[in-house]
């Protein structure tokens, strides 16, 4: 029979139930130190070597550090059994070779033996009040179990038991044979991208058993899970590198296979997923959230977050993302609150294991307010200051807490119980809180500089204070600060040049473990793959905050670069931009000069993505941004493509500002730098954006011509039908190709070509829809088609391309792309009878636009305003929004749509008056401007309204042989809404 247990002295070891317990109280052991005592107690009388311990405990194939790892374990062992290597009464130590369990063990199984300990153990743990937020959260884990992933939200002030309630429900969670998955946000951590799932997967690696189960599990989203983990390909050399794709691209990539790690697990096993301090997280971490919460409802996964409601007007990011969760019923919401004095009384019995008299109770609470943390902080303090026990160990009933003994502020409390500790844990404790709220022995060893056993016990006297904790489950020694309290209490006490100290220190060591980023890679020069210089260089954001607050700013600055770019890549606009405001604060500290000059070149280069979609392309801080950039590009010895680059960040605040005379002299410009330097790819991007701006001064056949030289270069280095870009080829991915493709399709509309501007939409969709392809490209596309089928006359099209652009727009945060979809999207509101509620829609996003920095939407958000106007009957108010789009056009040289603009006026001047006069001239000049434009389809247009006209005034003659000439030219497009209404219009003028 096998054993289940095993009795020595007063112990009992539960292996099944992986436990151990001391006369039925619980003694907490993590699952190494753990699983070694049950090695030992199962080889009890014999040596277990230490290369058995290793192959046991940690599994074959991981690398560990041995003496470190095995000693920590050993320690813990001891400590909670109570015994010391000086005089063993457990565990023996033989010198250079391993360790011996000694003491007499008594065995049973689980039949013959009585359950007891876990109830006593779940008496002495057992929560205070909250019994209807466990009712609610624990119904969660029910619906997990079937398959049905619930997404509950636990908030409330600090320290008021939302991380106590979250580990109540995962020791629930335990029970029922859920796997557990914690991840922390950190204050201090803010620019670690997707930190709490980075902790997630760091764990998950640290528990698996060997190289092969870790690689199973990852399945084959391994790669890609690399980005989030670099030290995966140390463990997993053969893994491959991930797909090197375009920022918005690489992070939904990122996402989907974060995802479908999470749901093989959960599938597997049913799992909960805490996510502390979401107050603090990032925008990435936000975005992936809301990633995995909109396809949470059919997993066997339960997501916990908790965050401080009064932080959620800090954190708009935080509040906009759990407001739509709420209002979509995507979470539920455990609001939790001081307790009451009945409950603080509760708190104090379980606490103490006596009853407490009122009047302690009435004290504790009118100093606390009923905080469960400074509850029991308080309840410590008085405890080591002998001040709530008499010699007899009864409470002191006259206790008078005043402000010497008990502080208001429990930062004030945790400093006295860390000035009670030796100066060595003092330094330690400095030092890891510099670090962050959690942090890994290793790091913490090269950062303090002190010898593996004097830092052990100096941890150990940490832990015992009840200040830090054990990370349990991980490989490789880790801990944490039991609350972000204590580490701000900490770091209050420090001296600013101990501080800086500190921060230099730590991050010098940061440099020494991880040594993939130990120094700056050249990305400009490509002398190394971006996608690789991305996923080696996890610490970058860590390296840049530490350097600049060690007072190093050469170093600081370089990390912030790297950092932008590394953000740009994995699609945090946010940070990308935060770690740009950084590095030109920290140039200000480095001396004038070239490098300097070019390293702020590079930062605003790098940045030119985030800039865009976060405060618009052509907003003031775009323009600024760029036209310092082209200032550096003065001075001699710039790096052409560097010049390159900043040309093409000025291009688009020209582009959307708009004003097309200099939007076109900047690709004139990109063009001949391109052919100096005799590269296509370059080329093939500036004549696509050459192509457009003539399109939009109403160029249209040279647009055409032009867009078809570029689509040739194109073809002749990659080969679009096979969704294959060779690296180095293109400086912008599969951006160059797309664009051509769609911009050159809209101005097929133009020049009379319908069907054919459709298909090359088609086209253009069919390979955005690619699970590789990026999704900015996506987002623009369905804009594009948006544009072409309000064209085509198509609303139903229309509308649902510009709802699906908003929803990518709102997603990845595209400034312009959101503000042009509502446009529309008052325009459809308007075209199915909403005139006033879709008037009022345009006139609002066309206003954010413009206080952006951009009208590039203003003459057709105009024409689109007066039109509904004249449905309206408002006549007076719709010529004036036809002449102000008028005025745009002659100040930006935009003329696309200037015939539309004359033809409405027309039209809205013969309903003013049915025999004005001007409404026949505002149409033949509609006509004459589309013939000198080439545009067959604002000919088509006006002809119509004007042949109308003369069919009303008795000229039917004249009338139909106008409108015959124009439909005849047409050899497609015969089922759009303008020429159906020309035939029609044509049939009844021959009958």
């Amino acid at each position: 029979m096998r054993e289940d247990f095993f009795e020595f002295e007063d112990f009992v070891l539960d292996r099944d139930a992986y436990e151990l317990r001391r006369a039925d109280a619980f003694v907490p052991l993590q699952r190494i130190p753990l699983e070694l005592l049950c090695l030992l107690v199962e080889r009890r009388g014999q040596l277990v070597t230490r290369e058995e311990i290793l192959e046991r405990v940690w599994g074959k194939g991981f690398f560990v550090d041995s003496e470190t790892s095995i000693n920590t374990a050993i320690r813990k062992v001891r400590r909670a059994l109570g015994d010391t290597p000086e005089a063993p009464r457990f565990v023996l130590t033989v010198p250079a070779k391993g360790y011996r369990f000694v003491a007499a063990v008594r065995t049973a199984n689980r039949q013959t033996w009585p359950s007891v300990g876990k109830a006593a153990h779940a008496a002495q743990r057992s929560m205070v009040g909250r019994e209807r937020e466990l009712a609610l959260l624990l119904s969660g884990l029910d619906d997990a179990t079937s398959r049905r992933g619930r997404l509950f939200l636990i908030c409330g002030e600090p320290g008021v038991g939302k991380t106590r309630l979250a580990d109540e429900i995962a020791a629930a969670a335990q029970a029922k044979g859920m796997a557990v998955m914690i991840g922390h946000c950190s204050e201090h951590d803010e620019a670690v991208a997707y930190l709490p799932f980075v902790e997630i997967l760091e764990n998950f690696v640290d528990r698996s058993s060997s190289p092969e189960s870790l690689r199973s599990a990852l399945g084959t989203q391994g790669s890609e899970l690399t980005l989030l983990l670099p030290k995966l390909r140390t463990l997993l050399p053969e893994l491959p590198l991930p797909l090197d794709l375009p920022p918005a691209q690489a992070r939904r990539h990122l996402f989907n296979c974060f995802f479908d790690f999470v749901a093989r697990v959960a599938s597997e096993r049913p799992t909960i997923m805490i996510l502390e301090d979401l107050h603090w997280a990032d925008d990435s971490t936000l975005s992936l959230l809301d990633h995995l919460v909109q396809r949470l409802s059919d997993l066997p996964l339960m997501v916990i977050g908790t965050y401080r409601d009064a932080e959620l007007k800090a954190t708009r990011g935080l509040g906009n993302i759990l407001e739509a969760f709420l209002r979509g019923r995507l979470a539920t919401r455990a609001t939790i609150s001081c307790l009451p004095r009945d409950e603080v009384g509760a708190m104090l019995e379980s606490l103490s294991g006596k009853s407490p008299p009122a009047s302690i109770v009435s004290e504790i609470y009118a100093e606390t307010e009923g905080n469960p943390f400074f509850v029991e902080e308080l309840f410590r303090h008085l405890v080591e200051e002998n001040r709530l026990y008499d010699s007899a160990g009864r409470f002191r009933s006259e206790l008078k807490i005043g402000e010497s003994e008990a502080p208001s502020s429990v930062r004030l409390i945790v400093t006295r119980r860390v000035a009670r500790l030796k100066d060595a844990t003092q330094m330690m404790l400095a030092t890891a809180a510099i670090i962050g709220r959690s942090f890994n022995f290793e790091l913490l060893q090269v950062s303090h500089a002190a010898t593996a056993d004097s830092l052990l016990e100096c941890v150990e006297e940490a832990e015992r204070a009840g200040l830090i904790r054990s990370v349990t489950g991980s490989r490789k020694a880790r801990f944490e600060f039991c609350h972000e309290l204590t580490r701000q209490a900490v770091l209050s006490s420090l001296s600013v040049a101990r501080r800086e100290r500190l921060h230099l220190n730590v991050a010098n060591a940061i440099e020494r473990v991880y040594s993939a980023v130990s120094g700056p890679k050249d990305t400009a020069s490509k002398k190394v793959p971006y996608i690789e210089v991305v996923a080696d260089h996890d610490h970058v954001a860590e390296l840049a905050y530490h350097y600049a607050r060690g007072a190093n700013p050469h170093k600081a600055v370089e990390y912030c670069l790297r950092a932008v770019r590394k953000f740009a890549y994995v699609g945090s606009g946010t940070e990308a931009l935060a770690q740009f405001e950084s590095g030109l604060e920290l140039l200000q500290d480095l001396p004038e000069g070239n490098r300097r000059a070019e390293i702020e070149l590079d930062l605003r280069n790098a940045v030119f993505g985030a800039i865009g979609d976060i405060k618009g392309y052509a907003s003031p801080e775009a323009e600024q941004s760029y036209a310092r950039a082209m200032e550096i590009c003065q001075r001699p010895g710039i790096n052409w493509e560097k010049t390159w680059v900043a040309l093409y960040g000025m291009f688009f605040v020209q582009q959307l500002r708009p004003d097309v005379r200099k939007a076109e002299a900047i690709t004139n410009d990109l063009s001949a730098a391109a052919q100096r330097h005799d590269s296509i790819s370059h080329l093939a991007e500036a004549q696509n954006w050459s192509a457009y701006t003539s399109m939009v001064s109403g160029a249209f056949q040279a647009a055409a011509s032009t867009f078809d030289r570029a689509w040739i270069r194109l073809e002749s280095f990659a080969n679009p039908s096979a969704l294959k870009t060779p690296p180095g080829q293109t400086i912008w991915g599969w951006g160059t190709l797309q664009n051509n493709r769609i911009l050159s399709g809209w101005n097929l509309w133009f020049l009379g070509y319908p069907d054919r501007a459709l298909d090359r939409l088609n086209w253009a969709s069919e390979v955005a829809q690619h699970p590789l392809a990026p999704k900015d490209i996506l987002a623009d596309i369905h804009g594009f088609a948006t544009y072409i089928y309000e064209l085509r006359g198509e609303p139903a099209q229309m509308k649902a391309r510009a709802a699906a652009r908003l929803a990518l727009a709102n997603e990845h945060g595209f400034f312009t792309g959101r503000t042009i979809s509502e446009i529309y999207l008052g325009w459809a509101d308007a075209l199915a009878g909403d005139l006033e509620g879709g008037i009022e829609r345009m006139r609002r996003h066309m206003l954010e636009m413009k206080t952006a920095g951009s009208e590039y939407i203003a003459d057709r958000c105009l024409a689109f305003i007066a039109a509904a106007l004249g449905r309206m009957r408002r006549i007076d108010e719709a010529l004036r929004a036809i002449d102000e789009a008028s005025q745009f056009i002659e100040r930006t040289g935009q003329r696309y749509y200037e015939a539309e603009l004359y033809r409405l006026k027309g039209e809205l001047l013969l309903a003013q008056n049915s025999s004005n006069a001007q409404a026949e001239e505002r149409f033949r000049t509609a006509i004459d401007i589309a013939r000198r434009q080439h545009a067959k389809s604002w000919e088509l247009r006006a002809t119509t309204s004007l042949v109308r006209l003369l069919r009303d005034t008795n000229r039917r003659h004249e009338a139909r042989a106008m409108l015959a000439r124009i439909y005849n030219w047409f050899t497609e497009g015969f089922d759009t809404a303008d020429l159906k209404n020309a035939k029609a219009l044509l049939d009844e003028l021959s009958a």
